[in-house]
């Protein structure tokens, strides 16, 4: 009879993290003008950050245009610090402009994450959610084994229900 009390510790970690491949798409479509696109570059920024010297990243920036940054091409490279510096000076600069096509980074996205063994492969989108073939993005995203999404949404209407279900599908988060 009486009261107790229990703490349980978990083991300590006795395996290093898995190494991850990541990347980043930021929608920089018209409907993101404003404070909106000041909020997606910080946020993407902040994943940059988030990287460690095993990382693997790159950063595609799209509106109906797909565009990398100039010093870091098309592929996936090593999170050094000058690296993630590169690409957050890529982030800084990016500026609202032209229509929202997604299918096609979001395709080229799923190239550079297809065949990495032994690796994390992390898809992280910045967006507001508005794009018009949302049901042609989904279709395409039938879930891939070891792929996972997570979607920011930045805006005080943002298309939740989409952004949701489209993280949802591959066993990310929204």
């Amino acid at each position: 009879q009486g009261t107790y009390q229990l703490v349980v510790l978990p083991p300590e970690a006795t395996a290093a993290p898995r190494p991850k491949d990541v990347v980043l798409l930021l929608d920089r479509s018209g409907s993101m003008g404003g404070w909106k696109m000041v909020a997606a570059r910080r946020a993407a920024a902040r994943v940059i950050d988030t990287l460690t010297a095993a990382d693997r990243f790159s950063v595609i920036t799209f509106d109906h245009v797909v565009e990398w940054p100039e010093r870091l091409g098309s592929t996936l490279v090593d999170a050094t610090d000058r690296n993630r510096y590169r690409a957050v000076e890529h982030l800084a600069r990016a500026d609202a402009r032209g229509g929202t096509e997604l299918l096609s980074p979001l395709t080229t996205a799923l190239a550079l994450l297809s065949d990495n063994p032994g690796r994390d492969r992390v898809l992280v989108l910045v967006t507001d959610g508005q794009v018009g073939n949302e049901q042609a993005i989904i279709e395409t995203m039938k879930p891939l084994p070891h792929l996972r999404v997570f979607c920011y949404g930045i805006d005080v209407a943002v298309n939740d229900a989409f952004l949701r279900q489209f993280a949802a599908q591959q066993r990310g988060a929204c």
